[in-house]
């Protein structure tokens, strides 16, 4: 058997134990109706593409698999991975049975997880081809052709990110250099990123343009040590006009790359070449960040997006509603806008599994068959349990402020009650381990995920610990007896 067979081999293998895992989740009519059809399209390092046979599929594993195929995918690996999922030509027809399907929007939760559905980008990959302008070898940059600034909403929580992204793609260099935008998930930083790109190709086409994520970057970087070819990596990243990094909290904890970082953000600096960064938490918020990124990160403009008030949300509900060509009554649009606070993309995810449930019914969408497809996401959690409740108690009981949890001290002190936040919030509230991450300044799930166990062990093995864990529970309306 030839290396390349081999391999093959063991990826496959590794596919059908991730949906072994995922049978184990569900019942037998609806692993066959959901997932017989899906096949592996490739897995490469950190990422697992997902072939499905239509666009009704690849929305509703968006919407309602891509936490759990992505959770057990990370068991499988042991390590990090991101899940995507690709529409295979000539796969096996059709949509499920509209009775089946009817019965699953019951057993699978009609409503968007906590981590909902983005609609597809127009391009299939963001950052295959991070590098773009005339006489380079490199491949033309792919933006997400939607991801403009006209198609930007704006309101009081974004107008001074938006306003700064806009200057910094006119007067590159010059207006704040670097723009350093940061917010929790799905807010809108990476679609500012990208009109960035946009706004900036559109003004100065001869110029070159790095956009990729910090993770591409790290990866390069590691390619380059084992390749012994730095020299090559560094040209390439420290000769462009306009560099673009989204989710720069990745760099936390490496060394190595933020020193090879350190060192791009200089060169481009002191050349006049824009810089534009994103982040899930402000600079000085980055666990295990140096202090002297801290410093140049902040030479610039900071700016932050802020979660979307009642009209701005309504806006953007109208905005993608016509971006996906979806017909949504007015009543349906309020709806959805006072329900679904967080984020935009919990609200792209409400309007999606609205249409999902309408085209499953054969129905217009209305309010009722809003209300029907959303409901159970809108029923409140153990009393109405959120993070921020369980973040004030445990700040009661330990005498500690938000603000040290979140900072970088890692004493016992600090980082006792930040483990029991995390062990509460992953037992009492559906939220998904990045998103209790990003509570803490933007931790990343494999922190939240050790936290978790580290405290489940004690609750198993300390009475006394565990009967303070339950007390807490309690006050907060959930419990623990019957799920730890």
């Amino acid at each position: 058997m030839s290396d390349s067979v081999a391999i093959e081999n063991d990826v496959q293998e590794r596919f059908d134990q991730v949906m072994a895992q995922v049978r184990g989740r569900l019942t037998k009519r609806q692993y066959q109706t959901w997932f017989e059809r899906a096949s592996l399209v490739r897995w490469g390092e950190n990422s697992l593409v997902v072939g499905l046979p239509n666009r009704f599929y690849q929305v509703w594993f968006q919407s309602k698999f891509s936490e759990m195929v992505r959770e057990a995918a990370e068991q499988v690996a042991r390590a990090p991975t991101s899940v995507s999922f690709e529409i295979v030509d000539g796969m096996a027809p059709a949509e499920p049975d509209p009775d089946d399907a009817v019965d699953e929007v019951e057993a699978v939760a009609p409503a968007p997880s906590h981590r909902p559905v983005e609609p597809p980008p127009a391009t299939r990959d963001l950052y295959p081809a991070p590098f773009s302008g005339s006489g380079t070898e490199d491949l033309p940059l792919r933006l997400n052709e939607l991801y403009t600034f006209d198609n930007f909403i704006i309101g009081p929580s974004n107008s001074v990110a938006h306003a700064s992204a806009r200057a910094v793609a006119q007067n590159p260099g010059r207006a704040y250099n670097p723009l350093f935008i940061h917010g929790s998930v799905g807010l809108g930083k990476t679609h500012l990123l990208h009109a960035v790109c946009h706004e900036f190709l559109r003004r100065f086409p001869d110029d070159r343009v790095c956009f990729l994520s910090c993770e591409e970057f790290t990866n390069e970087f590691v390619r380059s040590l084992q390749r012994n070819d730095v020299d090559s990596f560094r040209a390439r990243f420290r000769n462009v006009h306009l560099l673009v990094i989204d989710d720069i909290h990745f760099l936390k904890g490496k060394e190595r790359t933020q020193e090879e970082f350190f060192h791009t953000f200089n060169g481009l600096y002191q050349s006049n070449r824009q810089i534009v960064l994103s982040s899930d938490a402000a600079p000085n918020e980055i666990p295990t960040l140096e202090d002297r990124l801290v410093s140049r990160f902040t030479w610039g403009l900071v700016s932050q997006l802020e979660q979307p008030e009642m009209e701005t949300r309504m806006a953007i509900v109208r905005r993608k509603a016509e971006l996906m060509h979806i017909e949504v009554p007015n009543d349906v649009v309020e709806f959805i806008a006072s329900n679904f606070r967080n984020n935009i993309r919990e609200l792209e995810g409400a309007l999606l599994s609205t249409k999902a449930y309408a085209d499953v019914l054969g129905a217009p969408i209305s309010l009722k068959i809003a209300s029907e497809a959303l409901k159970q996401s809108l029923q409140p959690t153990g009393m109405g349990v959120t993070l921020d409740k369980i973040t004030q108690l445990v700040c009661e009981r330990y005498q500690v402020k938000v603000s040290e949890l979140r900072s970088k001290r890692r004493g016992r002190s600090i980082s006792e009650p930040r483990q029991v936040i995390m062990f509460l919030a992953r037992k009492l509230t559906k939220l998904s381990l990045q998103e209790i991450g990003d509570h803490f300044g933007g931790r990343d799930h494999s922190t939240v995920l050790y936290a978790v166990r580290q405290i489940e062990n004690r609750y198993g093995t300390d009475p006394a610990f565990a009967a303070t864990l339950e007390r807490m529970a309690d006050r907060l309306g959930g419990n623990l007896r019957e799920d730890a």
